[in-house]
Formats: C-alpha cells, structure tokens, sequence
C-alpha cells in the first residue's frame, strides 16, 4: 500500500506505541503524521485539519475516544480504533463496533490491513 501525500493522525497517549505507528505509517507511504496524546488536542487539531486516516487508543488519558471518533466518522475520515483491549460491544458500545478494531501491539501488515478495511468501509458511507 503506497500512498502518496497522504496524512494520518494518530492519538495515543503512550508515546512509544504512538511513535512505533507513526514508523509503519510512514513505511506504508504516509508523508504526514500527526501524533497527538490527549483529546482536547485532538479536538483542536480537528478544528483545523482533516487527515486522510487515523489510528486512535481507545482509552486516552482516563477518557474513551468516543467523541474523536465521532468527529472522525462525521468529518469521513477512514479511522481504526488501536487498543490494548480487543472490542466488546457490551462495554464499547455500537457506534465504536462500526470501526476496525486493532489489539495493541499490531504488526506493520496488521496495521495495513485494518487501514484498508476502514478505507472501504468509509468509502461504503460516503458514496
């Protein structure tokens, strides 16, 4: 998967898997990563800018990023949820079960693959 001039944003608020991401994104074509730690940077870097994807932890600092990906799914954005935990839908809830869910630590095809899934997913959506 190549991609040229391609931006991702990644929120995770642990910064040696954030920075191990930002490594594969970039492997995989990305030209631009934002890595970000917290949710109110995320809201204020998505007031700003959209990405063409996005890799976000569910658990950021003590919060769920249930909001991010709101933003995300509304602003089109293909996002993949990157958690330590693999996805229940009992405690994760519906709208999150719409994502591809990623279990940390993930593997450079890994990532690849559930990139693709949510490209198609938000092509689906938006065409």
């Amino acid at each position: 998967m190549v991609e040229q001039n391609k931006t991702a944003l990644v929120l995770d608020d642990e910064m040696l898997i954030a920075l191990d991401v930002e490594a594969m994104l970039f492997d995989l074509g990305y030209s631009q990563v934002t890595l970000l730690p917290s949710v109110p940077e995320a809201l204020a870097f998505l007031r700003e800018h959209t990405p063409d994807v996005a890799v976000i932890d569910y658990h950021i600092r003590g919060r769920n990023c249930e909001a991010i990906a709101g933003i995300l799914h509304h602003l089109g954005v293909p996002t993949i949820i990157h958690s330590g935990t693999p996805f229940e839908r009992e405690y994760h809830g519906e709208f999150l079960s719409a994502f591809p869910w990623l279990e940390k630590p993930s593997s450079r095809n890994e990532l690849a693959e559930a990139l693709a899934a949510a490209v198609s997913q938000s092509k689906l959506t938006t065409d």
